[in-house]
């Protein structure tokens, strides 16, 4: 396994920066909003009004469960890269792209709330 990501590293890099944007996106939800009483916004919308409420320990699952996603990914992008190179850099780039939107999810219930 060592030997793909060096191998690879191109797309190791990739995903390392997919991991640090989910990591720290989450560390971030959760040491902003740990000090607050209550329940918070996770999901509102301009139609229905807040739709999900929750607490911090929800948004600490949420960044645990994306942190799967893209461990699981990795995986799959270095075999896909060993038989195509191209299959490879898509999973690598839909996956910065979800760790991309995760972040951003991440900063707009951090700013909601």
């Amino acid at each position: 396994m060592i030997k793909k990501i060096l191998k690879f590293r191109t797309t190791s890099l990739i995903f390392l920066t997919s991991l640090l944007f989910v990591l720290g996106a989450t560390l971030w939800a959760y040491f902003t909003l740990r000090n607050l009483a209550g329940l918070i916004i996770l999901h509102f919308n301009n139609f229905s009004g807040i739709t999900q409420i929750g607490d911090v320990s929800n948004l600490v699952l949420a960044g645990i469960g994306a942190m799967a996603v893209v461990i699981i990914n990795f995986f799959i992008a270095l075999e896909l890269e060993e038989r195509d190179k191209f299959l490879g850099q898509l999973a690598a780039a839909a996956t910065i792209l979800f760790s991309l939107l995760t972040f951003i999810g991440f900063a707009a219930i951090i700013s909601v709330n």
